[in-house]
């Protein structure tokens, strides 16, 4: 039975490892995200803040200029806002004649041209160190800014929670099979380590790491806004300071992540800390990648077989102690009571086994799921037992018969 269990938690972690491939969670494991994160860092106070000093960001939303809007045929039917060119422009090439920063994203979409472009196309082409994001059409395609830059795609999967709203739950580093995200695109950027795509796991920096996880928030809408507890620009104040005193944009982006976007107005997503910025969750998804959250190490492959052949070895065993255990302390002739009761356990089990993976690892475990089918298979085990009883039985009943007969 040993040799079973533990082929069946081979099974287990293989199972395991395509579900974590996937872009959603059940609908209720959500909540229970929730609450593990809330375990982690309120109750046992796990949570290591990013340094003031690495980060700075800076919004764009109150930068606005009107540029034509056009039909298919190129006639105009109108005017719309977009985020101004010019002074963007400005903020680039101020970076890129003192290029001292460590990494800068431009979360803006860039899809139509604008009479102001000439500046910021110039300093784009030619900056280092920086991604502007880009985003994919409605028919999935990348659809790609109008400048020559580097890029990253920035879309990401929400799932529906209820029927009144959906989050962002897991993130997904490649997609499409072969487009770079924009964490990924500043972390090989950073550390100048590239992502090789792998038929179960990725490689990076020598690391097996999952191409889809569970997002973990460390900087989020309450430590910029309320707690203030990193440096936070208007972009137009950045401009006239600079304009006033050259060279203030690179002192105050010294060797700093910058990152660039919206963080007023509409970019606004659902995550399991409430509702969040755009470039932020950009952000936290890289930090994702920087401390390992994706990776899969022999730790905890060697947590996942001992904590699925513990569990395997109970479903496979007709008899085990913690059955006999359970059947003791909660005796019942009624079927439901003592499905129910095996079903609250294996939730129970697996809920421990994902808080210690949370907390260990930094990787969530699907609960519902691995529950009810190790529950079923525990089921399935004692429906064949038990016929195959009655087969054997009704056997030496008949044996019993031939022999009084004769």
């Amino acid at each position: 039975m040993a040799l079973l269990s533990a082929i069946h938690a081979l099974i287990m972690i293989g199972g395991l490892i395509f579900y974590f491939s996937l872009p959603y969670s059940m609908a209720d494991e959500i909540t229970l995200v929730e609450i593990t994160s809330a375990i982690k860092h309120a109750l046992f106070g796990i949570e290591e803040k990013p340094p003031r000093d690495r980060y700075a960001f800076v919004n764009v939303s109150w930068e606005k200029e009107l540029i034509d809007k056009l039909d298919s045929n190129d006639f105009k039917i109108g005017q719309m806002d977009i985020t101004n060119r010019k002074s963007l422009g400005k903020l680039v090439k101020a970076v890129n004649d003192n290029p001292g920063h460590e990494y800068m994203l431009i979360d803006v979409r860039f899809y139509d041209p604008a009479p102001t472009d000439s500046l910021l196309s110039a300093e784009l082409k030619k900056a280092e160190k920086l991604v502007v994001s880009y985003h994919k059409g409605a028919d999935d395609k990348p659809h790609y800014p109008i400048f020559e830059c580097n890029v990253g795609l920035s879309d990401m999967e929400s799932q529906v929670r209820s029927n009144i709203d959906d989050i962002i739950l897991k993130y997904n580093i490649i997609q499409n099979d072969s487009l770079k995200t924009t964490p990924l695109v500043i972390y090989e950027g950073i550390h100048k380590k590239g992502y090789q795509s792998g038929l179960v796991f990725g490689n990076l920096d020598g690391n097996m790491v999952l191409n889809t996880f569970v997002m973990d928030y460390l900087i989020w809408d309450y430590d910029l806004f309320q707690a203030k507890a990193y440096n936070y620009y208007q972009l137009g104040e950045l401009l006239m300071l600079e304009e006033f005193s050259p060279g203030t944009i690179a002192e105050y982006f010294e060797d700093r992540i910058v990152i660039v976007g919206d963080f007023e107005d509409t970019d606004m997503h659902k995550t399991s800390k409430g509702e969040m910025h755009g470039p932020l969750i950009l952000l936290n998804a890289f930090l994702a990648l920087e401390r390992g959250y994706n990776v899969i190490s022999w730790g905890f492959l060697i947590f996942l077989f001992a904590s699925f052949f513990i569990i395997s070895y109970k479903a496979l065993t007709i008899k085990d102690p913690v059955t006999n255990y359970l059947r003791r302390k909660l005796p019942s002739d009624h079927f439901m009571i003592e499905m129910a009761s095996d079903a609250l356990f294996y939730l129970a089990y697996f809920a421990i086994v994902s808080i210690i993976s949370y907390m260990l690892f930094n990787i969530q475990l699907t609960i519902l799921i691995l529950a009810t089918y190790v529950w079923a298979i525990e089921k399935a085990v004692i429906s064949i037992d038990e016929l195959l009883e009655e087969k054997q039985k009704a056997k030496e009943k008949k044996l019993e018969e031939s022999i009084e007969t004769e």
